[in-house]
């Protein structure tokens, strides 16, 4: 077996031989090394499996290689099969250097890659490095509507740990929690424009119409998202009041919570 395809062969679980796990060959080498092999074969290995693997161990290896976010970022946009695209897009979020063509590329997916799984993967590493450039928030945002719901909540969980309070991010994700069809979808989406907190306070309307969806679990998420907006929420209160008498007690009781957290000015 070639030494420079050890690394990749392991990440895959395709090198299990007790010689190898006796000698640890991987961990002599250097990180360096280690960068230097798998970037090599990231761009030359003709086989689609060696490549993916290339680009996971790259992001196992984590900020040690950094300087591979350009090989990553190319071979995210350019590869031609979607496991190595979305290895790519995980590996840039896994590293998460700050580095802005990685980002770039990553948004770049999101809105034009036709893999499922490669948006899925660039939503999770955009979180992780948590862009805030317009065209991510904007990308993400979109993304709350795509017909997959998963890449709908990847979405949202992702908009959330960037904390933009943008007014395009607000806008769709209140358009989410309004229209999508999925309920967990919907659950981001309040969750999300809690976390905002008081720049948050636009969505209070739409908010306060969420207590009514058919879904508990979205109406205890909206009662949450009216408490953390604090203050801000207070044209709400009078839905919160109503929604005291909700079927579900989870809800009872957080309307109760979140209208004291209104009237202390928020959590």
């Amino acid at each position: 077996m070639h030494v420079s395809l050890v690394p990749v062969l392991v990440v895959l679980g395709l090198c299990t031989g007790p010689w190898y796990c006796s000698s640890a060959l991987a961990q002599d080498q250097s990180i360096e090394t280690r960068v230097k092999r798998n970037v090599e074969a990231l761009k030359d290995e003709k086989s689609v499996v060696m490549r993916a693997g290339a680009a996971k161990a790259l992001g196992n290896i984590g900020r040690d290689a950094s300087d591979c976010t350009p090989a990553l970022a190319e071979a995210l946009l350019k590869d031609k099969h979607p496991m190595v695209r979305a290895q790519a897009a995980k590996a840039l979020g896994k590293i998460n250097n700050g580095d802005k063509a990685g980002a770039r590329a990553l948004s770049e997916a999101l809105w034009y890659d036709k893999s499922t799984e490669v948006r899925k993967n660039a939503i999770w590493a955009l979180g992780e490095i948590g862009d805030k450039s317009p065209d991510t928030i904007e990308g993400l945002s979109a993304a709350l509507r795509n017909k997959d719901p998963e890449v709908g909540i990847s979405a949202a969980k992702a908009l959330s740990k960037i904390g933009t309070g943008s007014q395009t991010a607000i806008y769709y994700l209140c358009d989410a929690l309004l229209h999508a069809t999925n309920p967990q979808v919907r659950v981001n989406a309040a969750l999300t424009l809690g976390n905002m907190g008081p720049r948050a306070r636009d969505a209070t309307t739409i908010l306060a119409k969420a207590l009514e969806d058919e879904d508990s679990d979205v109406r205890l998420a909206a009662a949450q998202a009216l408490g953390s907006i604090g203050r801000e929420a207070l044209d709400a209160a009078s839905a919160l009041s109503k929604a005291r008498r909700d079927p579900d007690m989870r809800v009872r009781k957080q309307a109760k919570e979140s209208l004291m957290d209104i009237a202390r000015g928020g959590r």
